[in-house]
């Protein structure tokens, strides 16, 4: 968790994530580096079970390798 409020450069790193992921709001969610999205967003995937499927190691039989 990154509370950008109490951050010196919390604003630009507020407008840097802006420019990346066309999302002002906060909470701004990335699970493993990837953007999640805002409150609503994280919501649904916890809802449906596919926000702990995105926490979950992988399963290392290399299907999920670059």
């Amino acid at each position: 968790v990154i509370e950008l409020d109490e951050m010196e450069n919390g604003e630009l790193v507020q407008d840097i994530l802006s420019e990346m992921t066309e999302q002002y709001t906060v909470p701004n969610v990335y699970v493993k580096k990837q953007h999640v999205g805002g409150n609503d967003d994280t919501q649904e995937l916890a809802e449906s079970g596919e926000l702990q499927e995105m926490r979950s190691p992988p399963d290392n039989n290399g299907d999920d390798m670059e």
